[in-house]
């Protein structure tokens, strides 16, 4: 396969707080993804319900709900929940993968800009991204003309 389709999996537990604003940033992406799978993990906040919220009336979004094993299970429990939503997808209808935390806010050409690099750069096989807020300053170095992430390769 050779494009631009991406699939984003998404553990999360209790992150009603920020859920909507990652739902929201991703929805603006200039580059939607082809689906996003984002695997509750026995939330007992009002995240199912956000969730279903957005599902509802997004058809790339898909969500898995996972039973509440009684106490959030850092790590592991995180690989858990992805490798959930892993076994729902083939992998090779799709030419990215990406894990996205669920308290993220992500500016519009986020996901593009990580496919570009990844493209201009054939040997590399992975990367990530860290977004930066500064809501009231600029950090030296940096242009307020420039999106406020800075992405790290390896």
């Amino acid at each position: 396969m050779s494009g631009r389709r991406y699939v984003l999996i998404t553990p999360c537990r209790d992150e009603a707080r920020y859920a909507r604003r990652t739902l929201q940033s991703v929805l603006a992406q200039t580059e939607p993804p082809a689906l996003w799978v984002i695997v509750d993990d026995g939330s007992s906040d009002e995240t199912p319900a956000i969730l279903a919220e957005f599902a509802a009336r997004t058809p790339w979004i898909r969500v898995v709900r996972r039973a509440d094993r009684g106490n959030r299970k850092v790590g592991g429990g995180v690989i858990e929940a992805f490798d959930a939503g892993l076994q729902t997808i083939d992998l090779d209808e799709y030419d990215y993968l990406c894990k996205l935390d669920l308290d993220l806010d992500l500016p519009p050409g986020y996901f593009a800009g990580l496919m570009d690099r990844m493209e201009r750069e054939p040997r590399v096989g992975t990367c990530s991204g860290k977004p930066y807020f500064f809501p009231s300053w600029t950090p030296p170095g940096w242009s307020r003309r420039r999106p406020a992430t800075r992405t790290r390769w390896g």
